[in-house]
Parts: C-alpha cells; structure tokens; sequence
C-alpha cells in the first residue's frame, strides 16, 4: 500500500514536470519553424488551411525532438527537489530501495520509449513527408494572378495579353496566348478578338471567340499548322510542374529496410539509410539511457542543492548525448561496416558511465 501511494507520488511529479518542461521545449522549437511556414505562406499567397496542416504535420516531429530532453531534466529536477525538501533521506530511512525508487521513473520512461519508437519509425516520416508535399505544392502555385489590360502575364508555360478587360464581367477584347517550348521558342500561338476570362483559385478559364491558332509543326520545326476557330475554351493550371527528389527522412523504417534488401544502392546511399534507421531508434530509447546516468547523479545531490545544478547536470548529460549521436552518424556514414553500431555510441557511452555511476552509489 506504502509502495503504491509512493509510485503514484513520484510519477506525479515527474510527470508534471515533464509536461511543464516538454511545453516550454515544443513552444521555443515551434516557433522556430511556425515562422518558415508563415514565411512561406505570405510570399506564395497559401491559405490558413495549408498553414494549419503544416503545423499540424509537424507537431510529431517537433515532439520527438522535445521529449527526451524535457524527460532527462524533469527527471533531475524531480530527484534534487526531492533531495531539497529531505524527502530522498526519508524514502531510504523508510526501507525504500533506491531501485524502489527508481522503479515508477523507468516505467514512465518504457513507456514514453514505446511512443517514441512508433513515432520517430512510422507517423513522423509521414508527417514529414505531408509538411514537404505542401510546401511544394505551395513553391509551385502561381500566386500573383493580376488581371490587367495591356500586360503580359506569366502563367508559366503560357503568357497572356489581354487589350481591353471589363473587370465587372470578365469581358475581354484582343486576346494573345503564347506557349513556349523547353528551348523559350514559341510552339504555339492563340488570338481571340473576344472571350471572358474565368479565375479560380486553381485554374484561369478562358471563353474565347472568332480566333486563329497557330502551332509549331511537330515534324517540321520551319513549318507551323495554323486553324481559325469560333469557340473555343481553355483552361490554365495555376500550378506548376515540379518534383522534388525523396528525402531519407520522409521514408519510414520498413521503407528504409525494404529499399535495403530490393534496390540497388550505392554505398554512401546504404550507409545514410542504415545510420538513419540507427538514429531513429537511438532517439526513441534515449530516456531509458538518459535514466541510468541521472539517477545516481540525482541521488548524490545534497540536501542543500539547489534546482539550479539539476538544470546544470542536465544540460551537460543532454550536450554529450547529442554530441556523441553526431560523432556516431558522422563515423557510420564513411565507414560501412560501423553504419549500423555507430549511432548507439550514446547508448553504450551511457551504459557504462550509468553502471559506473550505480557502483558508486550503492558502495557509499
């Protein structure tokens, strides 16, 4: 009963202040990346729905990045304001274990492991994969669609000219299209004494009357086709043809592990999948090493320590973590055979500086 009140208690305040600690992370990381799509929002023209969706397919990412950094401090923030108020003295002079102890912040780190595993593998290449689809949906879109007489309009494999235009109807008079070809020739040629011009958010109709049309011959580049017409209607895709190479981070790890076994790679393209899926699971198993090294950090804190080095150690533990993930990807991506081993150098690091610092603890 005594055991269960205190894993409630303990898991209590560390969850607090993981949730404290987690918001203030996602909030500073966010806005750095709410003011690129803004960015990008104002100078292609996109509306709120794309901002949103962006937003939103970012929030996993975002998540992934936050949470082993706010669960590592929240943990020694909860161990020294334990330490502080006297409560550790009084946990170990009741018989408690500092495995007891230990015991509800590896639950909760199993747990936010398991989120994190299905996270970083699945939903965020998804995510990021949607957050790159609608940003260059938004880079593709013509935007700037002015409707004025005697301009020329790009409308990027067409211009078009208008003479005179009634901006009540979208009545217009001498009508000029030009579609040029891959070399900046014109290939074809449209004139229309009268149409209407139709725009919509995705398209410009267009309504023309008593024209010719005039195209490049296909086989005779030097002789050209040309046809008089009384109606006809065309419409112009406001967006253009664009593709974007696949990035390794938008694939998820069955993708990745599939590519692996089925296509033929080169070597520098099967390392960087390799260290890739490495990171991924590295970063999702990241509380649990975290956990290891803070506890018995945590538990040599005095009484009379202040918050203030929990924040220290913290920062420090967090800066090696990531510094030796880098030195990992970087060494796993030269050398082939270290693609795999390489990225969990933390891991192993941490393994054995936790277990060096366990000793120590438990000899005192």
């Amino acid at each position: 009963m005594h055991l269960s009140i205190f894993t409630k208690y303990i898991a209590k305040s560390l969850l607090t202040l993981f949730a404290g600690i987690l918001g203030i992370l996602i909030f500073v990381i966010f806005m750095n990346h709410f003011i690129r799509v803004m960015d990008i929002a104002m100078t292609y023209g996109t509306s709120w729905t794309w901002v949103a969706s962006s937003l939103l397919n970012l929030v996993p990412d975002v998540f992934c990045l936050s949470a082993p950094m706010a669960f590592q401090i929240a943990i020694l923030l909860t161990l020294t304001g334990m330490s502080e108020q006297g409560e550790l003295i009084a946990l170990r002079a009741a018989g408690f274990s500092f495995q007891e102890i230990v015991r509800p912040l590896a639950g909760c780190a199993v747990v936010l492991s398991v989120i994190l595993v299905i996270l970083s593998n699945w939903v965020t290449p998804r995510s990021y994969q949607r957050v790159l689809n609608l940003r260059t949906e938004a880079r593709s879109k013509i935007t700037k669609v002015n409707l004025e007489p005697h301009t020329f309009l790009n409308l990027g494999e067409w211009e078009l000219y208008i003479e005179d235009l009634d901006p009540k109807t979208n009545e217009a008079r001498q009508i000029q299209l030009i579609r040029k070809n891959d070399s900046g020739a014109q290939s074809t040629t449209v004139n229309a004494a009268r149409g209407k011009v139709l725009l919509t958010d995705t398209a410009i109709g267009l309504e023309l009357h008593d024209g010719q049309m005039r195209r490049l011959d296909d086989k005779d580049p030097s002789a050209f086709i040309a046809a008089n017409f009384d109606d006809y209607t065309l419409q112009i895709s406001l967006f253009k043809n664009k593709t974007r190479d696949v990035r390794v981070g938008e694939m998820t790890t069955t993708k990745l592990l599939r590519r692996l076994r089925h296509t033929p790679l080169d070597a520098s393209t099967r390392n960087e999948y390799r260290t890739e899926i490495s990171m991924r699971n590295v970063m999702a198993l990241s509380p649990l090493i975290l956990l290891i090294v803070s506890c018995p950090i945590g538990f040599s804190l005095g009484k009379r320590t202040s918050k203030g080095w929990g924040m220290l150690f913290s920062v420090v533990i967090i800066f090696s973590f990531y510094l030796l993930m880098t030195l990992g990807i970087s060494l796993g991506k030269k050398i082939g055979w270290l693609a795999y081993p390489a990225p969990w150098l933390p891991v192993l690091v941490g393994f054995f500086v936790g277990r060096y610092l366990w000793k120590k603890r438990l000899n005192i």
